[in-house]
């Protein structure tokens, strides 16, 4: 286990747990089980949610390219017993796990691109983070998942307005939006689908349903972006094949909005 310091006293209250891993199952896997091993300890947790994928050896001729897949935990409200449980956990052959400084920046990542200052942009992010944590715990109490997650956002949360816009609309339409991934993922057994990528199209198709005011090809760009950012290498083609057949449906035309 790595650590990029040390648990003190003083930083046990609340803890980021960053894993690492080039097989994103085992990523989400992993985060599911340290959420499951810590639930019981009486602190709050909020994640695991999806951090940019890192490119570890490009594409060539002889080979497919090989990314890592990295997923935050963030424990609130930790105590020796919250530390005691994570330091029992087993963590399998792959996977890499960080201990992070409570006022480290969330993506701590020199070599990427610098961050789109788009505030849709960053509220989709934002809603599909929120997504893939609400897919691992159904939060029961949205109203404090939603507060810790946004307290810990680079930008106050007021300006993350449209992400939960987005995440309250997927929630309540949940049920008709799998029912369009369902009927388009063709060859795709629902519950194969990544994590990362069903909470991208999750969103995109709500925008699709229920946002006229935006043009699809919109709500489809930006699927396609943080898919490419956050996913497989594959995941743009397989995001974008869906939300085009979806598209199709609408009966819209596809580059105007249509009013609020």
């Amino acid at each position: 286990m790595e650590n990029d310091s040390p648990i003190s006293a003083s930083a046990r209250a609340k803890i980021r747990i960053r894993i690492k891993g080039i097989d994103y199952r085992m990523a989400d896997q992993t985060a599911a089980d340290i959420i499951a091993s810590i639930s019981g300890t009486g602190a709050r947790i909020s994640g695991p949610f999806p951090l940019p994928s890192q490119i570890e050896e490009p594409r060539t001729a002889l080979r497919e390219e090989i990314r890592s897949h990295r997923r935050m935990v963030e424990i609130i409200g930790s105590s020796p017993k919250t530390v005691d449980a994570f330091r029992r956990h087993n963590i399998p052959a792959g996977i890499e796990i960080a201990i992070v400084a409570p006022d480290e920046p969330i993506v701590p990542d020199p070599a990427a691109p610098p961050a789109k200052r788009n505030r849709r942009h960053d509220s989709r992010v934002a809603a599909m983070q929120f997504l893939c944590s609400w897919e691992v715990q159904r939060h029961a109490d949205m109203v404090t998942g939603l507060f810790d997650f946004f307290s810990e956002r680079p930008q106050p949360r007021e300006y993350y307005a449209f992400a939960e816009e987005l995440i309250q609309g997927v929630i309540r339409d949940l049920a008709l939006i799998d029912e369009v991934i369902g009927k388009y993922a063709k060859n795709w057994a629902f519950g194969r689908i990544a994590r990362v990528d069903l909470a991208i199209l999750r969103i995109a198709i709500f925008e699709l349903m229920r946002r006229t005011d935006i043009p699809p090809v919109v709500s489809i760009n930006e699927a396609v972006d943080i898919a490419k950012e956050f996913s497989t290498e594959e995941s743009k083609r397989f995001v974008n094949g869906i939300l085009d057949s979806y598209k199709e449906e609408l009966g819209r035309d596809p580059r105007k909005a249509e009013g609020g």
